[in-house]
């Protein structure tokens, strides 16, 4: 039996790297490391895309060089998808839900929250998927730097011998590992159209989560709090 075929952005990321680890034993994987924003100049002949490629720096100081990126890169992929009638699922993000007041507080957000609109407009047209996966921890996030979750800038802390860093005030966050992630990314393989949640439905409390991080690590430790110097561009939950 003939293997499904999947053409892959982003597969050399964080998300990315572990979707194909999860994947290439039973499915014909082709990934794509050139610029999507250029184009993607090769015959379609995919049974399945899957779009991973994007800056996904909320605090990128270029907004101009984000929605470039995000925009223009998924509508490259999309019009890919449309010209081989391949199932495109592709990663939004929880940031569209914005903060308390559900106020869009960053053009990363901004970006995904468009491309949803846009692929909107193509359901009737073809079949394409939009997942928004919370906040995504785990295996390989190191590549992530800066921009790695706070459980992994924790650990990493921790083990360095410094005092975990966490911010003062009530930050919550829907925690999903990223081996659930991948699966949820191959489930949606067999989803009717439509964008989705992936995360736990729970959102904890930072400190709650530290907590845990110190306990595993089985160390004893004090955090240091500090104020928020990203107040207006990062979410509290």
């Amino acid at each position: 039996m003939r293997k499904k075929k999947i053409f892959i952005t982003g597969g050399y990321g964080f998300i990315g790297s572990n979707l194909v680890n999860f994947l290439k034993d039973k499915y014909d994987l082709t990934l794509w490391d050139k610029d999507i924003c250029e184009g993607i100049e090769i015959k379609n002949n995919f049974d399945y895309i899957f779009h991973l490629a994007a800056n996904t720096d909320s605090r990128f100081p270029d907004d101009i060089e984000m929605y470039r990126n995000n925009i223009l890169g998924f509508l490259k992929v999309l019009e890919f998808a449309l010209s081989g009638k391949s199932k495109l699922i592709y990663a939004s993000s929880a940031a569209c839900y914005g903060c308390k007041d559900n106020k869009i507080i960053n053009a990363y957000a901004h970006s995904k929250m468009i491309i949803d609109e846009i692929a909107k407009r193509f359901f009737k047209k073809m079949k394409i998927v939009g997942l928004r996966p919370f906040n995504v921890f785990g295996k390989g996030e190191l590549m992530k730097g800066k921009n790695a979750s706070v459980i992994t800038q924790w650990r990493e802390q921790i083990l360095s011998g410094k005092r975990p860093v966490i911010f003062k005030g009530n930050y919550r966050r829907d925690f999903i590992y990223v081996k659930d992630v991948v699966r949820g990314f191959e489930q949606a393989m067999r989803l009717p159209n439509g964008i989705y949640d992936l995360g736990t439905g729970i959102a904890t409390d930072f400190r709650e989560v530290l907590k845990i991080v110190i306990e595993t690590l089985g160390v004893s430790v004090k955090p240091k709090f500090v104020r928020n110097p990203f107040k207006g561009t990062y979410q509290e939950y």
